[in-house]
């Protein structure tokens, strides 16, 4: 699945946003968890927990991972507006 790049399986009590390539992701924040070569998550509990600047760092990151994979050049954490267009 090259062009995945997040999954979100719901449990009772959170989310999970999962990475496919989350080990690679920069994460200063330590929301990834996970001991998988490849998969990390971050358990989202709340609407608080899903609007947070650190979680969309990893997001935008995690999109601009799969660029070079599909050919095209994505947006960044960069981008004046913050978007994924």
């Amino acid at each position: 699945m090259s062009q995945g790049y997040v999954y979100i399986p719901p449990y009772n009590h959170w989310v999970n946003l999962g990475f496919y390539r989350g080990s690679g992701l920069p994460d200063p924040d330590g929301l990834l968890e996970g001991k998988g070569m490849k998969l990390r998550h971050v358990k989202v509990r709340d609407l608080d927990g899903a609007d947070t600047p650190a979680l969309r760092a990893l997001i935008l990151a995690a999109y601009d991972e799969r660029g070079p994979a599909l050919g095209v050049l994505l947006a960044t954490a960069d981008s004046p507006d913050g978007s994924l267009d």
